[in-house]
């Protein structure tokens, strides 16, 4: 399709001007009615999703909520269409005007919670509550758009509507494969204004953001109570006049305020307070590309994270004892090395264990295991007053066995679980025994506590079967790598292994984690409130896997990313 064409005898279009969930879509004239419309073209070929789209738009009518007029059919195309707003997705105004301000977000959050309220009543669910369906016009009215994937009893969910959601703003309950409810909504909704505003928000708005992203959906206020909630945190200011030149605009503010808690009239907009609690940064992942990266060179990371994938990577890494690690440690710099056990390089087998017939990978029971940790301590070890090396060994623990994920499945799995654990003591006190300045912990895959099955000692149970050896740790390791989203693995797992000493984020992202994940994640978890409560709990390190995740995010991201980092960064501390 191209402008100037005329769909179904009677809608020209204009320009196309975005695309959504599943169709592109165009403003068009409505050459009938002479007005401006938007037309929407739907991806899959049978047009069914813009038949379900379509019902349920006529199904509800809300100021705060993108209008449907018609479905047309030109050809064997099916076009839906809608009220044309002249306006930028709140994933626009952040791409390229930085995080909104709180007041602003407060406004924006309130329009979406009402329209929610009545989505909600009618048995609704939106299900993709993102910075990309949100819709703001220049005078603040907020609109939300996209109902491609919406759920409603009367209109049968069909094709790509079944996969509900975007990454990274899926509430937990959804994650674990959970029909999506009114309460996940509300979660979505958190998670965006989170992502709009970087987290600077003051206390009431984050107050009621934390109340909308609490990993219980029992927990999380109705819609109705959100929108009373975000709306009582604002009042508008007067009206200002600016001139330029000859020209004069109107500019309407609202301001974000605090009620106390008797409602007097003279509560003051509290400053966003920065964030009392300081973290280690750290990046990989190698130490020689962890030097050059941006975030090192204007930031002040103060850990060089490698990986140690293989045996062969010791050859490469022999002459850094010389060189790199030395120089590393005089420029205060500590050094993290994860140590991972590809299940590529070394799948799961049969095994024979102490406690009887096992099931796992072999390789890290194997008495060349021991060498190889001893070699690689070797290489990284300071004196006892440098900077910390820390190692994190047996990346994604609870993925070595041949059942992922549950310490007691069967009899294999738990002989192998207490075979690893004891060859994790001995690693432990050899490394360090050759690096005087080493701390070691286990390292936990995220996903752990997405569930609990206390039968089978599998998901947040697992770690009370590991509980001795997380004791004698010197610090515990959660690993951040989810493709869906991170925000509810790590506020869990930090909640969780602070019950046994200072936890680390050993590694965040990966290849797999899309940028959107990550702008929802890391404006969600490090912000300054956020960073608060986590390092309250225990939080004292965070490790960026590689600076190709960050450089997946937007720029407006990465930069606020920088500014954590500033202001949040502390020294690494002897052991």
């Amino acid at each position: 399709m191209r402008s100037g064409d005329v769909v179904a005898g009677r809608y020209r279009l204009e320009e196309a001007v975005g695309a959504g969930g599943m169709g592109e879509v165009w403003r068009a004239t409505d050459l009938e009615l002479r007005r401006v419309v938007a037309l929407k073209l739907a991806r899959t070929g049978d047009g069914e999703e813009t038949r379900r789209e379509a019902r349920i738009g006529a199904g509800l009518h809300h100021p705060n909520v993108i209008s449907v007029f018609d479905v047309v059919l030109d050809g064997d195309t099916r076009w839906l269409v809608m009220e044309y707003l002249p306006a930028r997705s709140l994933a626009e105004i952040c791409r390229t005007d930085g995080s909104i301000a709180p007041e602003l977000a407060a406004s924006i959050g309130t329009q979406i919670a009402t329209a929610l309220s009545v989505m909600h009543a009618k048995g609704m669910v939106h299900r993709d509550i993102t910075l990309a369906n949100i819709l703001v016009a220049d005078d603040g009215t907020a609109k939300l758009a996209d109902l491609g994937v919406a759920m409603w009893d009367q209109v049968t969910l069909t094709g790509s509507a079944k996969n509900a959601g975007t990454v990274g703003y899926l509430a937990p309950e959804v994650i674990e494969g959970h029909r999506a409810t009114p309460a996940a909504d509300l979660y979505s909704l958190g998670v965006t204004l989170s992502a709009a505003t970087e987290g600077r928000v003051d206390k009431r708005l984050a107050d009621v953001v934390a109340a909308l992203t609490d990993p219980d959906p029992a927990r999380r206020p109705s819609a109705d109570k959100a929108a009373q909630l975000l709306g009582g945190t604002r009042r508008p200011r007067p009206h200002v006049f600016i001139a330029a030149g000859a020209a004069v605009a109107l500019v309407a503010t609202l301001a974000v305020t605090l009620s106390s808690s008797d409602g007097s009239p003279d509560s003051a907009a509290e400053v966003p307070a920065r964030p009392t609690g300081r973290l280690l940064y750290g990046i990989g992942d190698q130490i020689s590309t962890a030097m050059a990266a941006e975030l090192v060179r204007e930031t002040p990371v103060r850990m060089l994270t490698t990986n140690y994938h293989k045996p062969a990577d010791l050859t490469t890494m022999a002459p850094w004892r010389e060189t790199v690690v030395p120089d590393a440690y005089a420029r205060g710099y500590a050094l993290h090395v994860v140590v991972a056990d590809w299940e590529a390089d070394d799948p799961e087998t049969p095994v024979e264990t102490r406690y009887g017939p096992g099931c796992g990978r072999p390789h890290p029971l194997s008495p060349a295991f021991l060498q190889e940790m001893r070699t690689l301590a070797d290489i990284f070890a300071g004196q006892s007053d440098d900077p910390p090396l820390y190692v994190t060994v047996f990346q994604e623990v609870n993925k070595f066995a041949c059942e992922d994920g549950a310490y007691a499945e069967n009899p294999e799995t738990t002989a192998y679980y207490q075979a690893l654990q004891d060859r994790y003591l001995e690693v432990r006190q050899i490394i360090r025994d050759e690096a005087p300045n080493a701390q070691v912990a286990i390292g936990w895959d995220g996903y752990q506590v997405e569930s609990d099955h206390p039968e089978v000692g599998g998901g947040r149970s697992m770690f009370t079967h590991f509980a001795d050896v997380l004791r004698e740790s010197d610090y515990e390791a959660v690993l951040a790598k989810q493709p869906y989203g991170n925000i509810d693995q790590v506020r869990r797992s930090v909640r969780i292994l602070s019950q046994y000493g200072k936890v680390m984020v050993a590694a965040y992202g990966n290849k797999d984690t899309t940028g959107d994940v990550v702008d929802a994640d890391l404006r969600t978890l490090l912000s300054d409130r956020s960073i608060n409560e986590l390092t309250d709990l225990g939080l004292f390190a965070w490790n960026f896997n590689t600076e190709r995740v960050l450089a997946g995010a937007s720029r407006s991201t990465f930069d606020h990313v920088k500014d954590v980092v500033r202001h949040t960064s502390r020294e690494p501390e002897p052991r």
